[in-house]
């Protein structure tokens, strides 16, 4: 048993009470999505190069809604003339969810952004003649890969950027030796789409589906960042892949998908993220047919949920609740997790402590998370309760004596209330009774509920007034008392200057 300690004294502490998740009935969702799509295709006889693209941004009070989409898609014959010094600059420019690129090389085809073992997206593709600035929504955790693709003739030159959520802007001054290329436009459509929306179920597996391709995925709990900070999320990734090789043909082809769901305060899903990339490569070389195939295609959506509130860590740990890992997180807002958050409440062990109640699945956890981020469990335990009179201080009062099972755990149980009025709570200790900091006992649904470093017996003493009581100083009231002191301070010093 660990050695117990009460805090009596005051202490300044930010006390917010039991916090429980708002549900809103019809949330109004923020959308995002682009789709691109860019192959090269080289025969014997041409070069043909094709791209296509198609997004919106809108409102929906689902991610389940379906959307109709104009997808939009160019063909060109590339004619390849001789070997060219480009010189200038190219600048890239990082957002929480965008990526912008601009260009003084000329040529540029793709855009591309890969995170090993995250996701893989095409940020833009297209054709540019001169200087251009070029933007695409995008995302990604951590530290990522930008490739910027040239079209070099029959193939591409790449330049590439290493890129962080720590860093802006970025700048190369560069020199690139590329075939000139003019297109010349064979084909150009627009099609009208369907996209039926998906919302990954926290806890469970995800199923994908791309072009008839299917693929499940786990998920996985981490902290993953989140439009300026880091917040809990889950991930969902899988992929697809096949190989085929002869002495004539080489067949590679990948589907890439990645889901996110991204958490905040309350455990309420602040942002989604889904995300599927997909690339074939393809050679032909025989006696009468030569072909090369390069194509990529990529989509992603993302979702945001403007009213769910986050915010930047304190403190940060994994928990498991009925087997399943939750990521719990504090901040000065509340608390944030992967799991549903019940209830959270400030409470004193040693110095402040966050108790609170998590639910993965059906049924949950009480736990308390300590400032250096380590964690214990808490044992909810049923009480036995008499109603009786004991006096202190020369003065009686109408006391609940309360009976539990001992426990090495921390504890924590409910009583209903005997009287509406100001109450103490009092553990038996091994030199009587000592009362407990204010802190470790609320009301919540109309029930006082207790938590401690277990003892046997507690006293619940209705109309005595705690003797510590812990406060909270509101942030609309600390720059008045500020500026107060401060002129009380300048008062007392000019009086002093004129003695």
């Amino acid at each position: 048993m660990r050695p117990k300690m009460l805090l009596l004294i005051p202490i300044l502490l930010s006390l917010p009470t039991l916090a429980l998740a708002a549900n809103s009935s019809s949330p109004s969702l923020l959308v995002m999505y682009q789709q691109y799509s860019s192959t090269l295709q080289i025969t014997s006889s041409h070069i043909t190069y094709k791209y296509s693209s198609s997004f919106y941004n809108t409102t929906m009070s689902s991610t389940n809604d379906e959307r109709i989409i104009k997808y939009n898609s160019n063909s060109f014959n590339v004619n390849v003339g001789p070997l060219t010094n480009y010189t200038g600059k190219v600048s890239v420019n990082v957002s929480p969810f965008s990526i912008s690129v601009t260009s003084q090389i000329p040529q540029l085809a793709r855009v591309l952004l890969i995170e090993p073992g995250l996701i893989e997206e095409v940020v833009w593709a297209g054709f540019t003649n001169t200087t251009t600035t070029v933007k695409g929504l995008t995302y990604f955790n951590n530290t990522a890969t930008l490739v910027l693709q040239f079209l070099n003739g029959s193939n591409f030159a790449n330049i590439t950027f290493t890129i962080s959520h720590t860093q802006t802007t970025y700048q190369k001054a560069l020199t690139l030796l590329l075939h000139k290329v003019n297109l010349t436009m064979t084909g150009e459509y627009q099609l009208t789409l369907t996209i039926q929306g998906t919302q990954p179920q926290r806890y469970s597996k995800m199923e994908f589906n791309y072009e008839g391709i299917r693929a499940q995925a786990p998920y996985n709990t981490s902290i993953a960042y989140y439009n300026g900070t880091y917040v809990p999320a889950m991930i969902w990734s899988s992929k697809a892949s096949g190989l085929l090789a002869t002495e004539l043909t080489n067949l590679q082809g990948i589907v890439e998908f990645t889901d996110i769901e991204f958490f905040g305060v309350n455990g309420s899903v602040v942002g989604s993220l889904d995300n599927t990339f997909s690339s074939i490569y393809f050679t032909h070389q025989g006696f009468i047919l030569n072909i090369t195939y390069n194509s990529l295609n990529s989509r992603i959506k993302i979702v945001i949920n403007p009213n769910a509130e986050y915010a930047k860590a304190s403190v940060a740990t994994t928990v498991l609740v009925n087997g399943n890992p939750a990521v719990v997180v504090i901040t000065d807002q509340g608390v944030e997790s992967t799991a549903t958050v019940n209830l959270y409440h400030k409470v004193m062990v040693f110095g402040p402590t966050t108790l609170i109640y998590v639910n993965t699945t059906s049924s949950g956890a009480y736990i308390t998370i300590f400032p250096n981020g380590s964690y214990e469990y808490v044992s909810q335990v049923e009480p036995s309760v008499t109603v009786s009179n004991i006096t202190l201080g020369g003065k009686t009062y109408t006391t609940q004596i309360v009976n539990i099972n001992n426990s090495s755990n921390y504890v924590i149980f409910n009583v209903s209330m005997a009287k509406n009025e100001t109450f103490a709570v009092f553990k038996q200790g091994s030199n009587g009774m000592v009362e407990l900091n204010p802190n470790n006992y609320f009301i919540y649904n109309g029930k006082i509920v207790v938590f401690d470093d277990p003892s046997m017996t507690y006293y619940i003493v209705y109309g005595y007034q705690p003797s510590s009581q812990s406060f909270s100083i509101s942030s609309n009231l600390l720059l008045p008392i500020i500026i107060a002191i401060v002129f009380i301070v300048v008062v007392a010093i000019l009086a002093l200057r004129r003695r």
